[in-house]
């Protein structure tokens, strides 16, 4: 019985996952600009995250590779990613070598809703 009694108190205590809305926790009172499903993406990876950051000014993948310290196989699946995502924009595809990146308009978005949810937890 004590048992079933730790598992009713685990369940009973206020976390994430809660489905009482006012029990939230901050991060979810905050309005983000960018899908939460695409943020999550983002913030699940590393990677993605350091690129993002990386392509103030267009830059080939080369460069990023480069600049982010990430090996060149992973940074070229990596932008593949982004731009799927559409939070990058790849110029001159039809190159093979000299492709320019860019971020669009919902990569900075993303990059801003970054920055908000890095000030709400400091």
């Amino acid at each position: 019985m004590t048992i079933t009694n730790n598992k009713k108190k685990k369940n009973d205590n206020n976390t994430i996952g809660s489905k009482d809305k006012n029990k939230s926790s901050k991060i979810y009172n905050t309005n983000f600009i960018t899908d939460l499903n695409t943020l999550g993406r983002i913030l699940a990876s590393p990677n993605k995250k350091k690129i993002l950051y990386s392509i103030n000014i267009p830059k080939t993948p080369k460069e990023i590779s480069k600049e982010t310290n990430i090996n060149f196989p992973t940074t070229s699946k990596t932008i593949k990613e982004l731009e799927q995502l559409k939070l990058i924009e790849i110029n001159n595809k039809n190159l093979r070598k000299g492709k320019i990146v860019t971020i669009s308009k919902k990569g900075l978005n993303v990059l801003l809703d970054l920055d908000k949810k890095n000030k709400n937890t400091n």
